[in-house]
């Protein structure tokens, strides 16, 4: 009867100790998807890394998961050529996303470094496309906007209403970086550089 009642006593008190069991992978993916779910546009692109970093790894860059990086996060893609792979040095692009945490991306930028300037037109009409193609995921567009880009003009403004910026910046001889850069409003990035293009092939 004494050696029934420890083990009755024993049993009571590891129940009392259990720890709730951790979500699984799936139980966290289902999480992602439903905060997914109930956002829309920006706040879709910002507020869910992983599946921006999966539209943007659509277009080849082979961005790794938003992980930490020093005292921020990033995700930064592999460059892709955007025109005549035969050139010496074809024109490519890259894709960043960076934030000062694990839950929201805090800025994206599209890089198009033109080292190719003979089939430099090209390369900027598919780098445009491929910015359009991508906010067209979240139902945003700004054609008029993104029209700075063959131009080559720099600019701050807007695009689909979200603060965006088109930085130009010159290398040696005709190379050159376009950097458009789309930043989370009402954020503070501390240690977070603004995207500058760099025209020989440094982070941007």
């Amino acid at each position: 009867m004494r050696s029934a009642l420890v083990l009755l006593c024993a049993a009571v008190l590891a129940g009392c100790n259990s720890q709730p069991p951790e979500a699984t992978v799936l139980e966290n993916e289902a999480q992602t998807a439903a905060t997914a779910a109930t956002l829309r546009g920006w706040d879709r692109v910002f507020g869910v890394p992983s599946e921006t970093i999966g539209h943007a790894n659509q277009f080849g860059f082979r961005a790794p998961a938003y992980a930490a990086d020093g005292p921020t996060f990033l995700s930064e893609g592999t460059p892709i050529t955007l025109s005549q792979s035969d050139a010496d040095k074809p024109n490519t692009g890259t894709f960043e996303a960076a934030g000062t945490t694990a839950q929201a991306i805090e800025r994206v930028a599209f890089t198009l470094r033109i080292t190719d300037p003979a089939n430099a037109d090209t390369a900027k009409q598919r780098f445009t496309d491929m910015i359009k193609t991508f906010l067209s995921q979240y139902d945003l567009q700004d054609d008029e906007a993104l029209g700075a880009i063959a131009s080559e003009t720099a600019s701050d403004a807007t695009v689909a209403g979200q603060p965006s910026s088109i930085a130009v910046a010159k290398g040696d001889g005709d190379t050159r970086t376009i950097t458009v850069t789309f930043t989370r409003p009402a954020t503070i990035t501390p240690g977070i550089q603004p995207a500058q293009g760099q025209a020989d092939g440094n982070r941007a």
